[in-house]
C-alpha cells in the first residue's frame, strides 16, 4: 500500500517503526476467539525541536511539546468509516492507570482507502477532529490535530493501515511512504523522553527515499 505522508516538517521520529521486534511488531490481541495482529507495520511520529528536544518546559504539560496539536493529514483518499470523538487528553510523562482496551486508540478516525485496506489515525486531540463518518476525504486534507489521548504516555501520531475497519479486530498491512527525506538516526529514544537532547547519528539512513517505510527511530522530514 503507497501512500502520502501524514505529517508535515522535519525531525519526525518514526518510533516503533520497521523492522525490529519492537511494542507494535509484537503486539497480539485475541478478541472474541481470534488472534490479531494489528499494528505490526505501525509507526508512532515524534518530532524533536530546533536543538533536537523532545520536549521544552515542565515534562507534563502538553504545550511543552513543540509539535503538539499539528495537523494530521488523509495519507491516501478515501471514505471515513469510523469516528471516536470526546476522550481527554492524558497527562505527559506515564501511561493513564485506567486505560482499557477499548480506549486505546483514544480520538480516532479510520478511512477505507479501497480494495480492503484501512488507514488508522490515533491519540488525536480532544476537539479537534474535522471529520464525521461517511465523509469523503481527499489526500492531504486535515482530519485532525495530533494530540495524547487514549492509551499513551506523550503526545504522538499512531498511524498504520489495516485490512478491516476495527483497530481491535484486524491484522497490520505493509505500507510504504511515496516520498520522504531522511535525517539520520535517534540512538536515545529513551533519554529523549526525560529531557535529555537527541544522540543522532546524522551519517545514517539520510537522503531522499521513495516509497519505502521509515526505519526504526530514523529521523524523516515528511512533505
Amino acid at each position: 500500500v503507497v501512500v502520502s505522508s501524514t505529517l508535515r516538517g522535519s525531525r519526525w521520529v518514526a518510533v516503533n517503526g520497521c523492522c525490529t521486534m519492537n511494542a507494535h511488531r509484537g503486539a497480539t490481541l485475541a478478541i472474541d476467539g481470534t488472534v490479531r495482529v494489528p499494528e505490526r507495520f505501525a509507526i508512532d511520529f515524534v518530532q524533536l525541536d530546533g536543538q533536537d528536544r523532545l520536549f521544552e518546559g515542565p515534562k507534563e504539560d502538553l504545550f511543552s511539546y513543540g509539535y503538539y496539536r499539528a495537523p494530521v493529514l488523509a495519507a491516501a483518499p478515501g471514505r471515513v468509516v469510523d469516528v471516536k470523538r470526546g476522550l481527554p487528553e492524558q497527562i505527559p510523562g506515564s501511561l493513564p492507570p485506567d486505560a482499557t482496551i477499548q480506549m486505546a486508540g483514544g480520538n480516532h478516525v479510520v478511512v477505507d482507502i479501497g480494495k480492503g485496506r484501512y488507514a488508522f489515525y490515533a491519540h488525536l486531540a480532544t476537539g479537534t477532529l474535522r471529520v464525521r463518518k461517511g465523509q469523503r476525504v481527499k489526500r492531504g486534507q486535515v482530519l485532525g490535530l495530533l494530540g495524547n489521548t487514549g492509551n499513551t504516555d506523550g503526545p504522538h501520531l499512531h498511524f498504520h493501515v489495516m485490512d478491516s475497519p476495527s483497530p481491535l479486530q484486524s491484522s497490520g498491512l505493509p505500507f510504504v511512504f511515496r516520498n520522504f527525506i531522511g535525517q539520520g538516526v535517534l540512538r536515545n529514544v529513551a533519554e529523549i523522553q526525560d529531557g535529555e537532547t537527541g544522540d543522532i547519528n546524522r551519517k545514517r539512513l539520510n537522503g531522499r527515499y521513495r516509497n519505502v517505510l521509515p526505519m526504526e527511530n530514523q529521523l524523516v522530514r515528511l512533505r
